[in-house]
C-alpha cells in the first residue's frame, strides 16, 4: 500500500519538477513480468522514480547495501521494495557472497516479478557509460537456469537523458529498446556459462549505449556542450520539424557529441584549436555578462530595440501577478534548493541535487499551501473564494518562474543594446567571432556527414 501511495505522489512530483518527460517506444515496456529493467544511472534516486512511474507492475529494486545502515532506513527501504546487494569495491572483505540475494531474485522472477537494476553500479552526471557489471547477466541467466529456461524472462534496456540533471523544470528524454529474450542464450550458457554471461553483458551495454549521449572524457563533454550552446538552435531550425520535441533535442546533442569524438580521433590538433576558439568566445561573452542566446535570437540595431521595448511592456503588465506568485511561493520554492545544497556539501555528490530538491518540495509546497489556506479561512475566506485562492497558488508560482526567466532574457537584451550603442565595435567583434565559429561548425558537419555516408552500407 505504501509503495502505491508513494508512487502516485512521485508521478505528480515528477510532472511538476520536469517541464517535459518524453518517452520513445513506450509500447516496448511489457505489461507484466518476469522482466529485468536495466538502465544507465546519471541521477541517483531520480532514475528509479522515473522508470517506476512508467511501469504498470510493482517494481523491486537492487540497491547498494551501504544505505541500509540504520533500522529506520532498513524498514523504509524495504517498504519501497529495495533489495540490498553488496558491491565488491564497497567492502574490505576479500570474499563476499551475494548468492543468497541472487537466489531471492530467482524466486521473485519466478513469481513473474519486475526487477530494476542499474548495472553501472554507480551514479554520475557525466555523459558517459560506466563499465556494465556482470551481475545483471548472472541474475538473468541464473533465473532461467533455475526454471529450465522456461521462465520467458525479458531484459528491457532503457536510456535516460536529462537536459540538465540538477535543473528544476528541465527536460527528460527516455528511450526504450526491444526486450532481450534471455532464453536465446540457453545454448551458449549450457556450453560455457562464463562466455554466455559476457555475451549478455555486452548486449546490454550496446543497447543502453545506443539510447544515450556518450563522450570519451570531460574535455570532449565540455566542448560538445559549448558547441551545443552556439550551434544547436541553428541545427534545430534546419531540421524544420513541426514540433520541437525532446527526441529532436536529444538526437542533435547526440550527433554533436559523436562528431566531437570522431574528430578527436581523427585530428586532435584541429579539435584543440576549435576548443580554444570556443573558449575564447564564451570568455568574451562572460566578460560582458552576456550569453550566446541574445545573438542567435535577435538582430542587432532597430529590431533589437523594438523587441526590447515590447518586452519591457510585457514585464510591466505581468509585474503584479509575478509579485503575487513570489509572495506565496518563494519560501517553499527556495527551501528545497537550500536543503539540496546542504546534502551535496555533506555527501560531495552532485547527483543528489535533483532528487533531494524534488523530495523536499513534496513536503514544503503542500505544508506551506495548507498553512496559507488555514490563514485564509481565518480571514473569512470560504467556499469558492477559498477554492480559487488555492488554485491561484500553484498557477501564480509557475507564472512567477516563467516571468523570472523572461526577465533574465530581457535583461540580457538590454545589456547587449547598451553595449551596442556605447561600443558597437566590441559587439561587431563578438558577432564576427560567432560567425567564424559557425563556419567551422558547418564545415565539420559536412565532413562528418560525408564520413557517415561512406561508412553506411549500400
Amino acid at each position: 500500500m505504501l509503495y502505491f501511495i508513494l508512487r502516485l505522489i512521485a508521478q505528480i512530483a515528477l510532472k511538476v519538477f520536469f517541464r517535459r518527460i518524453q518517452v520513445k517506444y513506450r509500447e516496448r515496456l511489457p505489461r507484466k513480468g518476469p522482466m529485468l529493467v536495466v538502465s544507465n544511472h546519471p541521477n541517483t534516486f531520480m532514475d528509479p522514480l522515473l522508470l517506476a512511474s512508467l511501469l504498470r507492475p510493482q517494481v523491486y529494486f537492487l540497491a547498494n547495501a551501504s544505505i541500509f545502515n540504520t533500522p529506520l532506513n532498513r524498514w523504509l527501504l524495504r517498504q519501497l521494495n529495495m533489495i540490498p546487494i553488496q558491491r565488491k569495491h564497497d567492502t574490505n572483505q576479500q570474499k563476499f557472497d551475494n548468492q543468497h540475494i541472487f537466489q531471492k531474485c530467482y524466486e521473485f522472477l519466478g513469481r513473474k516479478g519486475t526487477l530494476m537494476i542499474f548495472p553501472e553500479g554507480t551514479s554520475i552526471h557525466a555523459r558517459r557509460l560506466q563499465e556494465i557489471k556482470k551481475g545483471t547477466a548472472r541474475i538473468a541467466l541464473g533465473a532461467e537456469e533455475a526454471y529450465q529456461f522456461g521462465l520467458d524472462l525479458k531484459i528491457v534496456t532503457v536510456g535516460i537523458n536529462y537536459s540538465r540533471p540538477d535543473g528544476f523544470r528541465s527536460e527528460v528524454f527516455i528511450s526504450v529498446d526491444e526486450p532481450i529474450l534471455v532464453k536465446e542464450y540457453q545454448t551458449e550458457y549450457e556450453k560455457d556459462p562464463f562466455k554466455a554471461v559476457d555475451a549478455l553483458t555486452e548486449a546490454i551495454r550496446e543497447k543502453i549505449a545506443a539510447h544515450i549521449i556518450i563522450t570519451d572524457n570531460e574535455v570532449q563533454d565540455s566542448l560538445a556542450r559549448e558547441v551545443e550552446l552556439i550551434y544547436k538552435r541553428q541545427l534545430s531550425e534546419e531540421i524544420q520539424l513541426a514540433e520541437k520535441t525532446g527526441e529532436q533535442a536529444h538526437l542533435i546533442s547526440k550527433a554533436i557529441a559523436e562528431a566531437v569524438r570522431y574528430f578527436a580521433a581523427k585530428d586532435l590538433q584541429r579539435v584543440e584549436r576549435l576548443r580554444k576558439q570556443v573558449k575564447m568566445y564564451h570568455r568574451n561573452l562572460e566578460r560582458l555578462d552576456l550569453n550566446d542566446e541574445v545573438f542567435s535570437a535577435n538582430r542587432l540595431g532597430k529590431g533589437l530595440l523594438g523587441n526590447s521595448l515590447g518586452a519591457l511592456l510585457l514585464l510591466l503588465l505581468g509585474l503584479p501577478l509575478f509579485l503575487y506568485g513570489c509572495l506565496f511561493n518563494y519560501v517553499p520554492y527556495i527551501l528545497p534548493s537550500r536543503v539540496a545544497a546542504r546534502v551535496v556539501n555533506w555527501t560531495s555528490m552532485y547527483e543528489y541535487t535533483a532528487p533531494v530538491m524534488m523530495l523536499t518540495g513534496v513536503f514544503t509546497f503542500p505544508l506551506f499551501y495548507a498553512l496559507l489556506l488555514v490563514g485564509a479561512s481565518y480571514a473569512s475566506l470560504s467556499g469558492w473564494g477559498l477554492f480559487f485562492f488555492f488554485l491561484s497558488l500553484p498557477l501564480s508560482g509557475f507564472f512567477a518562474l516563467a516571468y523570472a526567466r523572461f526577465w533574465e532574457m530581457v535583461e540580457d537584451k538590454g545589456r547587449l543594446l547598451a553595449i551596442f550603442f556605447r561600443r558597437a565595435s566590441l559587439v561587431a567583434e563578438l558577432v564576427k567571432q560567432r560567425q567564424s565559429l559557425l563556419k567551422e561548425f558547418e564545415k565539420a558537419k559536412e565532413e562528418y556527414q560525408s564520413f557517415l555516408l561512406e561508412k553506411s552500407p549500400e
